[in-house]
């Protein structure tokens, strides 16, 4: 579970969040929406310990990230996993070598168990059969979904999804959001996503955090953000194609 109290983050005397609080349970599925600048990104890094808060928590399963010394090398850090918004894979790799590199790193498994848990999170994103391929040779969603197995590839307690469709048409946009929705099915994860696209925001979603300028316009449910009376809520959905 996930607690956000009453958050702050200044940076360059600058207000980035304020007064953010929200809680995510374990199993949730979590949007987070706004307008460009409206601080989901940054709130994300601070989920992750990358930032600091002026003031204000953010605890994992009890446990407060950033009062924790040990955070950056302990297990609940390594309980989260991205998925970029321009996939961010190593152009000097394979499709194997990218999902893995993360497991090599950790020196946990030998080489047969490494493969053969690559080869199962590709499967799960219909890439099974791209092991020795090179980025240069994939398609936009092809190297999304390589971004999607890399991070399933260390069971993660928390996937986030970082504009998943952001940039693609319809077709692989549809495509992507499949995935995505097998993946909320099929594995024990709380999800994160952020987005501006409210297309299928049902099938990846149960709960909404709509952010303007840093502060918190609305939590709750997907159906009470549609009845939202919040001028620019209203705005931001009607503009929606």
């Amino acid at each position: 579970m996930i607690t956000v109290e009453s958050l702050n983050l200044e940076l360059d005397g600058q207000a980035i969040l304020r007064d953010v609080s929200f809680q995510l349970e374990d199993g949730q599925n979590l949007i987070i929406m706004g307008r460009s600048g409206s601080g989901k990104t940054m709130l994300i890094k601070t989920l992750m310990g990358f930032f600091h808060p002026d003031s204000g928590s953010v605890s994992v399963d009890g446990i407060d990230i950033h009062a924790d010394s040990d955070y950056p090398d302990s297990v609940i850090r390594h309980g989260f996993a991205m998925v970029f918004q321009y996939s961010a894979l190593l152009d000097s790799y394979t499709v194997f070598q990218n999902v893995a590199l993360s497991l090599y790193e950790r020196d946990e498994l030998d080489p047969e168990a490494i493969r053969a848990r690559v080869r199962k999170c590709l499967a799960v994103v219909g890439l099974d059969e791209m092991l020795d391929k090179y980025p240069s040779e994939l398609s936009g969603g092809m190297r999304k979904r390589v971004g999607i197995a890399r991070a399933l590839v260390y069971d993660p307690r928390y996937i986030i999804f970082d504009e998943p469709v952001s940039g693609l048409d319809p077709i692989t946009a549809a495509e992507i959001l499949y995935y995505i929705t097998q993946i909320i099915a099929s594995v024990q994860a709380t999800t994160i996503t952020i987005t501006h696209d409210t297309q299928g925001l049902s099938a990846i979603g149960d709960q909404v955090l709509f952010l303007d300028q840093g502060r918190v316009l609305y939590y709750g449910s997907l159906a009470g953000l549609r009845l939202s009376p919040d001028p620019l809520i209203r705005q931001f959905l009607q503009a929606q194609p």
